[in-house]
């Protein structure tokens, strides 16, 4: 299958295979024949490289979502499971690893300007917030590579989940090491 937008084989409605060339944006997907018929409904493939995420997170290279796009009481509902991968970094120990995200993205994308959702572009939907804003919200902003992650040595920067840390000799020049004697027996 090509990078783009396609129909898939899901016997809901036939639709036109729409390619990068036709729109400006792999995520731009024309609706016109669903806003002038309530109750009408298509299904799509959305295949596009994304780029998405935050500093220990990043999603992608490739984005897959089968969608259903539904006319429905005044919006377009748009529905289905997306997934990509996510290549992590504990916020920890700085291990980096990848895992596989699926997300259902369940939306709705008014045929009128709303300031709190998402709205249509005459008789385009763009579904690229919609996914990102899906996809990016089932990502952790604080990844650890497991739940008993012991970190780095913050004076020596070892791994403490591999190495063993023998301590440090050294005398801190904290106001506050002093204070160490007081814990220690």
């Amino acid at each position: 299958m090509t990078r783009g937008v396609s129909c898939a084989p899901a016997g809901v409605r036939s639709c036109d295979r729409y390619s990068a060339e036709v729109a400006s944006s792999l995520f731009l997907i024309p609706v016109s024949d669903l806003t002038a018929d309530p109750g009408s409904r298509r299904a799509i493939v959305v295949e596009a490289p994304i780029e998405w995420g935050f500093e220990l997170a990043a999603v992608g290279p490739q984005l897959h979502a089968e969608l259903l796009l539904e006319n429905a009481a005044g919006v377009l509902v748009v529905r289905g499971p997306a997934k990509t991968t996510v290549d992590f970094t504990c916020h920890r120990c700085l291990t980096e690893w990848t895992e596989p995200l699926r997300v259902d993205v369940v939306e709705a994308l008014g045929f009128e300007d709303d300031e709190d959702g998402y709205a249509l572009d005459g008789d385009t939907a763009d579904l690229e917030p919609v996914l990102r804003d899906a996809l990016l919200l089932g990502v952790s902003l604080r990844p650890s590579c497991r739940d008993d992650c012991r970190g780095l040595c913050v004076a020596c920067g070892a791994d403490l989940n591999t190495d063993s840390c023998p301590g440090h000799d050294e005398v801190s020049a904290s106001p506050f090491a002093e204070l160490r004697d007081l814990l220690e027996p």
